[in-house]
């Protein structure tokens, strides 16, 4: 495949060079400076930060189809423009976003496409923009990055590559490869990217670490939409290059049979030789360079955010985050009830002692996971919204694409808030069409979304703020089958899968076991365990970006520990401000939010022991704040569902001491006092 792929770029290249031309742009404080180089039957980019280049020289471009080869024509006039503006957020952990860029625009061979460079303080980017009659097939895309010759660390959310076996609706097998079908991937640490092996592909973002170790450096893509999702793969040394799925040929239970083939994730069986087959006039998603020198400022960068298309949705006053209760990863458990309970006796009756537990305590939510039936669903929301409760129901993404009549509308009917919306499992062109399309026909109904088992997002929150949450990471319910949600984990996917946008983690665990204890279950009828403190779980609720936070342990649970039943039912999901206070990647968070008037300062560490001595330098001056942390206590490490209430008082000023075991964290709320 690599030989085939540079023969047909030899093919074409233009005989004739034309000579090559640096093109730069630089962002509003000068870190960044982005410069293409276009000429010689090519266009590649590098990019310099704070003085010192950290991608080489790289080619980019689209090889079409018929051999023709978008981005070795010649430059034939440039637009250079700059933007200084803001913008309001309706739903983030941000109210108002600073949109302030550079933009230099080449075109090339008279108009027949251009690529459109930015750069903020935030990062680069840039995007191709066709204007080409009828359709274009793009058989690869090229996106390189360069990082020079010396080792590179990288944080590699690697796919998996091996077939498996599915099954379709008729009991048949196929061979399916399993790498374009999951999104929630570990983050694996090679000490180079020549030690990733030659066929592996990961997920974006990537996080790679410069030589010295002091900058970071992420590669992602913004805006994408009916065109597929950007994986990641080695080139060979200290070089990754673009990948993408390749169009679908065949799929699983691709035809219909009596109405009931749309309960089916369609896995791709067989695909094209091309990727995209696309408009000729149109913009393709952005690619996007991310850079820090300084590991908390990633966890506030929305630069994905910025270059995601406008808000579509005029009135958005009906849009309301919130925390949401739910059943399924307690397998519906509750003590002490005189109803069957557990994941095989979901029932109206255990659904509305749900709902009673959220309306007791101003949760606006409740999620209906896989299991319910619609034969009391009506009655249920009926119930629910005279408590103040919306209801969410779980369904596979195939069923609102596919099923007879309107799904969306008929869940409306029935009284239905929202929709978790799961098994999309393939990111390839099609697929990518698919949130786009229920977002908008939800926003119609002024429905919300929760998006799980889907591709990883890209800016689509703000273009449909309806959508409050996507998966794409590993979550909470991992802690069924595997060791991958540790506290390491915690302090390392913060800086890397939110930069493109919330996730739905699904924190608050109340059942924490030490290392040497904790086991993977998944049995019905038996809640699994979790790792690092119960400080540290709290900790996830300000740390975490999540509109719709679904608290996943059983409302009595909670009842055992009252102080932390009434954080993770009052604790804010979005935000007014966002502070990174420290961090490093893997390692530690420090962070503090405000919502109105109210600060929140989450704190977490990973394989070691951690103090801190917090500033409180954010705070309005002439005001006392009332202060409530959970915190570690002395013997969390070995106890981890072991935690102190510390109440005081503090001002602007004041330095807030905070010592965490291993594993372990902080979760301080400060109000004002009156």
């Amino acid at each position: 495949m690599k030989k085939l792929l540079c023969m047909l770029l030899a093919m074409a290249a233009p005989v004739v060079p034309l000579a090559a031309k640096n093109y730069v742009v630089k962002s509003p404080d000068k870190d960044y400076r982005l410069t293409v180089t276009a000429g010689e039957g090519s266009t590649s980019y590098s990019v310099d930060y704070k003085g010192k280049t950290i991608i080489n020289r790289s080619v980019i471009g689209l090889l079409e189809a018929d051999g023709r080869r978008i981005g070795d024509g010649a430059v034939t006039s440039t637009e250079k423009s700059s933007h200084k503006g803001s913008v309001d957020v309706v739903v983030g952990k941000n109210d108002t976003l600073d949109d302030n860029y550079n933009q230099l625009t080449l075109v090339y061979d008279g108009g027949d496409y251009r690529l459109t460079l930015r750069a903020y303080d935030e990062g680069v980017a840039y995007q191709w923009t066709l204007n080409y009659p009828g359709e274009l097939t793009v058989a690869n895309e090229l996106f390189e990055a360069d990082f020079g010759d010396e080792p590179v660390k990288v944080h590699f959310p690697q796919c998996e590559t091996r077939t498996w076996t599915e099954w379709d609706l008729k009991h048949q097998p196929h061979e399916i490869n399993q790498a374009y079908r999951n999104f929630e991937r570990e983050y694996i640490r090679y000490e180079s990217i020549d030690a990733i092996p030659d066929s592996a592909i990961s997920t974006s973002p990537a996080l790679f670490t410069l030589p010295g170790g002091k900058v970071r450096v992420a590669v992602t893509e913004a805006n994408v939409y009916d065109y597929p999702g950007l994986y990641l793969q080695p080139a060979g040394g200290e070089k990754i290059r673009g990948h993408w799925a390749a169009f679908p040929k065949t799929v699983l239970d691709g035809d219909t049979i009596n109405g009931k083939q749309f309960y089916s994730t369609h896995l791709v069986e067989t695909r094209e030789d091309f990727i995209a087959r696309i408009s000729g006039k149109r913009s393709l998603p952005w690619r996007v360079i991310i850079a820090s020198d300084r590991d908390a400022n990633l966890l506030n960068n929305e630069l994905v955010y910025l270059l995601a298309d406008p808000c579509e949705i005029e009135d958005t006053s009906w849009i309301k985050p919130g925390a949401s209760a739910w059943e399924w990863w307690h397998k519906a458990m509750l003590d002490g009830v005189d109803f069957p309970v557990g994941n095989k006796n979901l029932s109206l009756e255990l659904y509305k002692y749900y709902v009673d537990w959220a309306s007791e305590n101003g949760v606006p939510y409740m999620t209906l996971d896989a299991g319910w039936s619609e034969s009391y669903l009506a009655e249920l929301c009926d119930y629910a919204a005279k408590k103040g409760v919306g209801i969410f129901v779980w369904t596979w993404a195939s069923c609102p694409l596919e099923a007879p009549g309107d799904w969306i509308k008929k869940m409306k009917k029935l009284g239905v808030t929202g929709a978790k919306i799961d098994f999309f499992e393939r990111n390839d062109q099609v697929a990518m069409r698919w949130q786009r399309q229920l977002a908008r026909r939800c926003a119609d109904e002024k429905m919300l979304v929760l998006f799980h088992g889907c591709p990883v997002p890209s800016g689509l929150g703000r273009t449909f703020p309806n959508v409050l949450g996507y998966e794409a990471n590993r979550g909470q319910e991992c802690n069924f089958w595997d060791r991958t949600i540790s506290p390491r984990h915690h302090c390392t996917f913060p800086f890397i899968r939110l930069l493109v946008g919330p996730t739905d983690f699904t924190p608050g665990s109340l059942r924490q076991a030490t290392d040497a204890d904790f086991r993977p279950q998944d049995i019905d009828n038996t809640p699994p365990m979790s790792q690092g403190t119960i400080a540290q779980e709290m900790a996830l609720f300000v740390v975490l970006d999540q509109w719709i936070a679904t608290i996943c342990d059983s409302p009595t649970e909670y009842a055992k520990y009252p102080e932390l039943e009434r954080f993770v039912t009052q604790v804010p999901v979005t935000w007014d401000e966002t502070l990174p206070l420290d961090g490093e990647v893997g390692e530690h968070i420090l962070m503090a939010k405000r919502n109105g008037d109210q600060w929140y300062i989450g704190a977490m560490t990973s394989d070691s022991p951690r103090s801190y001595n917090v500033k409180l330098d954010f705070l309005p001056k002439g005001k006392i704040f009332d202060v409530e942390i959970i915190a570690d206590s002395a013997d969390s490490e070995s106890h981890p569902r072991h935690y102190d209430i510390v109440k005081r008082s503090v001002s602007r000023g004041d330095t807030l001491p905070l010592a965490l075991v291993k594993g372990g964290g902080a979760a301080i709320r400060l109000t004002p006092r009156k």
